[in-house]
């Protein structure tokens, strides 16, 4: 019951973490820079230029009730076709980010950040901004696939396309991806209509590709942090001392394999072991050690699927604990 009950909390406190980095991202470096982003939060960003101009006295109209009231639908559509305990803390994560977005708004903390960021006399810089908004985007959604949730919004119309066709995790993904760049294209146009400014709408696009582009690097980086990993291979006379050696040294699986030189035609063993990028030096070190007559080459591994490594690829599911 006690294990239960911290499983539990760890899993909302990062659902609450996530939420703040997605929080401080819109409402403290992207909206102040005009800059949108895609999904549900990116149709509430527009809305909330649009409407309010970000002022705190129209916060009823702010980015945080818009993500609410866009992401009903989609909540209801969630608790419907998935399971229970991915759709609640989706919800939960909503709910954390819409309080968090409003008390930001109301309290004008985007104005205390820019005193505390900015210089007196100077104005802002707009590319870090754009830099440090991207990159907290890039870590929540690494959180939520953590704890199994999701960000709502064009997730779960990724998830909504890979359930009901035959497509693969990746391309649900790509259909995220369009139709992100098409929120953010449609945004820059709506601004140019409203406000009658190319230069800004433009300006708006690109920065908010940007920004989009740059979360995406930053999940990427996240994702190979967990599981990057390589194939060593070592051919060598002393295949048991080698395996013995990698498994008790690196505590990694080795599997051994016979092989012929198609050179010499004598057999011996292939040593093949699975190890993190970070312990490729140590394994060097081990088979100069065990026989400085081995032959190793060491090959990239896209995924690895297996105790001790967290998948690259971490697709939105809904079959959780």
């Amino acid at each position: 019951m006690k294990n239960k009950f911290w499983h539990n909390f760890k899993q909302i406190l990062i659902i609450l973490v996530a939420s703040l980095a997605t929080a401080v991202s819109v409402e403290l470096l992207l909206l102040p820079s005009n800059v949108v982003v895609g999904g549900a939060i990116g149709i509430a960003s527009i809305l909330d230029i649009l409407l309010t101009d970000l002022s705190p006295a129209m916060w009823y109209f702010s980015v945080g009730v818009w993500v609410i009231a866009i992401n009903v639908p989609i909540m209801i559509y969630t608790f419907v076709r998935f399971r229970r305990r991915f759709a609640v803390k989706t919800l939960l994560y909503i709910l954390f980010l819409t309080a968090e977005l409003i008390v930001f708004r109301v309290c004008n903390l985007s104005d205390v950040f820019k005193k505390v960021m900015v210089a007196e006399g100077e104005d802002m810089d707009k590319v870090l901004y754009v830099i440090l908004g991207g990159a907290l985007q890039g870590v929540s959604l690494p959180m939520l696939l953590y704890v199994n949730a999701s960000t709502g919004g064009s997730d779960i119309v990724g998830l909504f396309v890979q359930r009901h066709s035959k497509k693969s995790g990746n391309d649900a993904m790509r259909v995220i991806l369009a139709t992100n760049v098409a929120i953010l294209f449609v945004s820059s146009l709506a601004y140019y209509f409203v406000k009658k400014n190319g230069v800004e709408a433009i300006d708006m696009f690109v920065y908010s590709v940007a920004a989009m582009f740059i979360g995406e690097i930053v999940q990427e980086l996240i994702f190979n942090g967990f599981s990057a990993a390589v194939e060593l291979e070592v051919t060598t006379e002393k295949p048991q001392e080698m395996a013995d050696a990698l498994q008790g040294e690196l505590k990694r699986g080795t599997t051994n394999i016979k092989v012929v030189g198609g050179y010499s035609h004598q057999e011996k063993s292939m040593v093949v072991c699975i190890l993190n990028k970070r312990q490729l030096t140590h394994a060097r070190r081990i088979i100069n050690k065990v026989d400085p007559t081995a032959f190793a080459y060491v090959e990239n591994v896209k995924e690895v699927i297996g105790r001790g490594f967290v998948n690259k690829e971490i697709e939105l599911e809904d079959n959780n604990e």
